[in-house]
C-alpha cells in the first residue's frame, strides 16, 4: 500500500510529469498513487484540465501576436506542441500549483486528498433556429447566408438565386424554397418571405408557425400550404388543414383544405382553388436530390481522372476501394513509387454522395498509415473531412501527421478549440516545432458537415497557407526553411515514435474522411479552389 501523498509531493510529481522531467522512480511513485487512490486520479484529471486551458491560451496568444506583428512566431523555440520553454515551464508550474491549491483540500488530520467537484467547463452555445436539410442545384446570393447542406441556420437573410432548398425549423415546420427567393429567418417558429415560391409542411408539434409577407402574415394551424410571391398577384394555397390569414386593415380570415386566395390588399379577395402543381414539395424533392447527387458523383469522377495525371500529385487516396478491403490504393499516376495506405481499426462508410465511399474514424485505434520517402521544398495536403466532435480532454485531433518528431516532419491537425494547425518540426534535439495556427474553423454548427481543407507549406516561398472550402483562410510567414520529410505518416491518428513504449497522448480524429491528396508543389489559390469544387 502506497504511503499517503502530501500536497507538495503531488504538486512536484504532476508538474514533473507535465514538463517531461520526471525520473523513473518518480514515475513509478505517481503510477502507484494513481492506481491506489480515486481521489488522486481526480486531482490528476483536474490538473490536466488546467494544463489544457493554458495550452489553448498560449495558442491564442501566439496567433494574436502573429496577427499584430505581421510575421510568424518570431523564431520562438518551443518544445513540441508546447509554449516557450523558459517562459511556459514556470507558468505551467505556477498555474498548476495554484489550481491544485484550489482543487485539493486537506483535512486537519490524515493528510488524504479530499473529494472535490470538478470545475464547470464553459458550455457551447448556438443561436441556430433551423437547418438546411436538402437542396437541388442551389445557387446562393452572397448578400445573405451561404449555407451548406446539414448546416444549422441562425436568424438572418437567405437569398436563393436558383434551385430548391429545404429548411427544417427546430420547432418542426418544414419549408421548401424555390429560387429566386428571399427569406429572413426570425426564430425557430417564424420567418419572413419577401419574394419567391414556398411550400410548407407544419406538423402538430409546430402548430402556430408563422410566415410573414409584404401582403400579410400566415399563421398555420397544422397543415400543408403553398405561398407564391413571385408574380405580380401573390397567392396563398391551402392543401391540407387550416391557416389564418392576417392582413392590415382587414378582418382575419381562415382558409381550409382546397381553398386559395389572392393576397392583394385592394378590392375584393380573389377566391380560387388550391393548385398543388404550381409548387415543389418535400415529398417530390428526394428524387431530384438523388438525380443531382448522381450528376455530382459523375463530375467528381471525371475531374478526379484529370487530377490523377497531375505531375506533382504524389499520393491520392480516393477511397473507392473494394468492399472489405483493409488497404487504400494510391491512384496518382505519377506516384507509382508511393505505396497506398494500410487501414488500422477504421471502417468504411458512405461519403459525400450515394456510391461514394469514405472512411470513418471513431476510436483511439483508428488510422491509415502510409509512407512518402524523400525531401520536399513544397507540399500541399488536401482532404474532405466531416468532423463529428472535439474533446475538451484532447488538445489535438490528427488529420495527417508524420510519425515521431524528427526534423522535417509535418503535423496537420485540428486543435481542441476548432482551429487548424500545421506543425513543422524544425529540430529534433531539442525538439523545435513551428506551429501555424488559424482562427477557429470548427464550431458546433460545423459538426457533421463535409468541409474541404487544404494546407500549403512552401519552403521556397517562405509561406504557409490554410484553406477552407477552397478559399484562403489564413496566411503565415514560414519561420525556418527546413526541408519537409513526411516519411511514415498517419491519417486520423499519430504514434509519437517507432516502438514508443507505454502510454502516449491521444490524437485520434473523430469523424469521416473522403478523398485525401498530397502534392509535391505549392498549389495556387485557384488550383485549391478547383480541387475543392
Amino acid at each position: 500500500m502506497s504511503a499517503e501523498p502530501t500536497a507538495s509531493e503531488l504538486h512536484r510529481l504532476f508538474v514533473a510529469k507535465a514538463d517531461g522531467t520526471i525520473t523513473p522512480e518518480e514515475h513509478d511513485r505517481l503510477c502507484a498513487l494513481l492506481k491506489a487512490s480515486p481521489e488522486t486520479r481526480r486531482a490528476w484529471f483536474a490538473f490536466q484540465d488546467a494544463e489544457a486551458g493554458l495550452l489553448a491560451w498560449s495558442q491564442r496568444e501566439a496567433l494574436r501576436r502573429e496577427q499584430l506583428v505581421g510575421f510568424g512566431m518570431g523564431g520562438i523555440e518551443r518544445p513540441f506542441f508546447g509554449v516557450t520553454l523558459g517562459y511556459a515551464a514556470s507558468l505551467v508550474a505556477g498555474i498548476a500549483i495554484g489550481f491544485l491549491a484550489w482543487a485539493i483540500t486537506w483535512p486537519e488530520m490524515g493528510g488524504s486528498v479530499a473529494k472535490t467537484a470538478p470545475p464547470a467547463a464553459e458550455e457551447a452555445t448556438t443561436s441556430s433556429v433551423a437547418v438546411l436539410a436538402r437542396g437541388v442545384n442551389m445557387v446562393w446570393d452572397r448578400a445573405g447566408m451561404v449555407p451548406a447542406v446539414n448546416a444549422p441556420l441562425s436568424p438572418g437573410l437567405l437569398r436563393l438565386q436558383s434551385g430548391v432548398a429545404e429548411v427544417e425549423f427546430f420547432q418542426g415546420a418544414r419549408l421548401c424554397i424555390e429560387g429566386p427567393a428571399e427569406i429572413s429567418l426570425v426564430s425557430s417558429r417564424e420567418a419572413f418571405c419577401r419574394y419567391g415560391r414556398f411550400s410548407a409542411h407544419v406538423p402538430t408539434q409546430a402548430r402556430g408557425f408563422r410566415l410573414g409577407t409584404p401582403k400579410g402574415d400566415i399563421v398555420d394551424l397544422g397543415t400543408d400550404f403553398g405561398l407564391n410571391l413571385s408574380d405580380a398577384s401573390p397567392e396563398l394555397h391551402v392543401f391540407k388543414g387550416e391557416v389564418e390569414l392576417h392582413q392590415p386593415r382587414a378582418q382575419m380570415r381562415r382558409l381550409t383544405e382546397g381553398a386559395a386566395v389572392g393576397l392583394e390588399q385592394t378590392g375584393a379577395p380573389r377566391p380560387m382553388v388550391a393548385n398543388a402543381s404550381a409548387f415543389a414539395f418535400s415529398r417530390d424533392l428526394e428524387a431530384r436530390v438523388i438525380a443531382s447527387q448522381r450528376m455530382a458523383f459523375d463530375r467528381w469522377r471525371d475531374a478526379g481522372a484529370r487530377w490523377n495525371n497531375e505531375e506533382s500529385l504524389r499520393l491520392r487516396l480516393d477511397f473507392q476501394d473494394e468492399n472489405g478491403s483493409r488497404s487504400v490504393r494510391n491512384v496518382a499516376v505519377h506516384g507509382r513509387d508511393v505505396a497506398g495506405g494500410t487501414m488500422v481499426g477504421c471502417t468504411w462508410t458512405e461519403g459525400r454522395w450515394p456510391g461514394k465511399r469514405a472512411l470513418q474514424f471513431r476510436s483511439v485505434s483508428d488510422r491509415v498509415r502510409f509512407s512518402l520517402p524523400g525531401e520536399y521544398r513544397q507540399i500541399t495536403l488536401a482532404a474532405w473531412v466531416q468532423l463529428h466532435s472535439l474533446s475538451t480532454r484532447q488538445s489535438q485531433s490528427s488529420l495527417c501527421m508524420s510519425q515521431g518528431i524528427e526534423a522535417g516532419g509535418m503535423h496537420w491537425q485540428i486543435l481542441h478549440d476548432g482551429s487548424l494547425c500545421l506543425g513543422v518540426i524544425s529540430g529534433s534535439r531539442p525538439v523545435l516545432s513551428d506551429d501555424y495556427i488559424t482562427p477557429a474553423v470548427f464550431t458546433p454548427e460545423r459538426f457533421g458537415q463535409w468541409v474541404h481543407l487544404a494546407v500549403v507549406c512552401d519552403v521556397t516561398g517562405r509561406e504557409v497557407r490554410h484553406y477552407v472550402d477552397g478559399k484562403v483562410f489564413s496566411r503565415h510567414p514560414l519561420n525556418r526553411p527546413v526541408a519537409l520529410k513526411p516519411s511514415l505518416a498517419e491519417l486520423g491518428n499519430w504514434i509519437p515514435a517507432p516502438g514508443y513504449p507505454g502510454r502516449h497522448t491521444v490524437r485520434n480524429f473523430v469523424g469521416c474522411m473522403d478523398d485525401f491528396s498530397l502534392f509535391s508543389h505549392a498549389l495556387s489559390d485557384d488550383e485549391v479552389r478547383q480541387l475543392a469544387e
